[in-house]
């Protein structure tokens, strides 16, 4: 079987990433305005946990009487180029260890800025595990998921059939709608933003797990 995986959310916590640029942001903010850099980053994460992500270094910025759209865009590019300090959970290896092992061919696809996904697919040490991974960003905008432009380029790498591929993310908003159409199937685990969310009609997933470690079995069953 062709399996692909998304990243964010379902190898490993999104969060962990946010906080690795946040720790990088507060430290550069607190090197040239009165406030530690444990304070700034509780700043950012408060904004967060307030209004959701978006605002939080227009918040840190105001904080310190700062605020700029100059600052504020380089704190951005500053976040957007760290090199996060995130690892692989040993469940997610284990499971990419036992999908490998069980003989089927690995890919990841995951949206966003290329230049980001990239560095967070080398800070995880992915691409050990897979024979390819679909940045889709690196294809434009009108790529990212529910497009199934990646997916096409993965069968015909593969000379898979559509119903030889199955896809394993987490955000019934976009995940699974296209990969079904495609004629692919689906895994949905219930980790991240996303896990209470009740998908819209046809959005959803084929099978749904609570979390990556029950990938292989639920794969295996789907299919039997």
């Amino acid at each position: 079987m062709i399996v692909a995986l998304d990243v964010d959310d379902t190898l490993y916590r999104e969060l962990d990433y946010v906080e690795s640029g946040f720790h990088v942001v507060a430290g550069a903010v607190a090197k040239d305005y009165p406030i530690s850099s444990e304070s700034a980053f509780e700043v950012l994460m408060q904004s967060m946990n307030d209004h959701g992500r978006g605002r939080q270094f227009d918040d840190l910025l105001r904080t310190v009487e700062a605020f700029s759209v100059a600052r504020r865009d380089a704190l951005v590019q500053l976040y957007r180029q760290h090199t996060p300090a995130i690892t692989l959970p040993a469940e997610s290896r284990q499971v990419l260890e036992t999908l490998r092992a069980d003989g089927h061919r690995l890919f990841l696809v995951t949206d966003g800025n290329h230049h980001v996904q990239n560095r967070k697919v080398e800070a995880l040490g992915l691409r050990e595990y897979v024979e390819h991974a679909y940045l889709t960003g690196r294809y434009g905008r009108a790529a990212s998921k529910p497009s199934t432009l990646v997916f096409e380029l993965m069968l015909r790498r593969t000379g898979a059939d559509p119903n030889e591929l199955v896809y394993v993310g987490d955000n019934p908003r976009k995940d699974f709608v296209g990969v079904r159409q495609l004629g692919g199937r689906t895994i949905r685990v219930l980790t991240g933003a996303y896990r209470g969310e009740t998908a819209e009609p046809g959005y959803d997933a084929d099978l749904t797990v609570e979390t990556s470690v029950s990938v292989p079995e639920t794969l295996s069953r789907l299919t039997e």
